[in-house]
Formats: C-alpha cells, sequence, structure tokens
C-alpha cells in the first residue's frame, strides 16, 4: 500500500509498509499542522498538505497491523 503526500519538494508516494514511525504535530499558535514520517531508510517526509487524510489512513493501517 502506498500513500500520496506533498511535501516541501512537491507530491511524492511512501510505501506504508516503509514506515518506522510518525509524528503528529499542531502548531501551538494555530498556524497548522505538521505530520512527520520516518521511513526504514532514515528518511523524514515533512507533511503539511491533507495531514488529517494522510493521518487517518496510516492510524487506520497501523490499528489494524496492530490488533491482528
Amino acid at each position: 500500500m502506498w500513500i500520496r503526500a506533498m511535501t516541501d519538494l512537491g507530491p511524492t508516494r511512501i510505501r506504508v509498509q516503509s514506515i518506522c514511525a510518525y509524528q503528529y504535530i499542531k502548531e501551538e499558535s494555530g498556524e497548522g499542522e505538521v505530520l512527520l514520517i520516518y521511513t526504514a531508510d532514515n528518511t523524514l517526509f515533512e507533511i503539511h498538505e491533507n495531514v488529517s487524510e494522510v493521518l487517518e489512513t496510516l492510524d487506520n493501517n497501523f490499528e489494524n497491523d496492530f490488533i491482528n
């Protein structure tokens, strides 16, 4: 499974199986939200657009893996 995300460099696809960790950050000043995605090859993706959609997809995927 792949997710499509917009990064600072443009749109990219990230293979969900390569994700080691992700972190949701809501900025205190209300300026926005950021999703950080870390992959197995030590790549860090910083997502600024459609954060809620990508976060929901990741949560659903990893919740199912954790429960099973």
